[in-house]
């Protein structure tokens, strides 16, 4: 749940970005054994699995420019839990 938040947050900054974009996004580093770790792509199938429920929840949509890009009805669900999110003072 955490996760398809995050992506919804990326989405919502950014905006056109697809699959590809997000593995790089949330990939990190892999580590080869006695080889020196290098970067390494996160999972597709889990970036395209939360990119289809987002969209069957109407948070994002198609960008005829390529990508995922947020709807009006998104936009306006994470302005509302944003705006619910009370700021503690250290």
């Amino acid at each position: 749940m955490i996760q398809i938040a995050s992506f919804a947050r990326k989405i919502y900054l950014r905006g056109g970005l697809g699959v590809g974009a997000l593995q790089r996004i949330y990939g990190g580093r892999k580590r080869n054994g006695s080889a020196p770790p290098h970067f390494c792509k996160s999972s597709g199938g889990i970036a395209r699995h939360i990119l289809q429920q987002l969209e069957t929840m109407k948070i994002i949509d198609l960008d005829p420019k390529g990508g995922r890009r947020i709807t009006s009805n998104g936009r306006r669900d994470l302005d509302q839990v944003a705006g619910r999110i009370v700021v503690v003072a250290p």
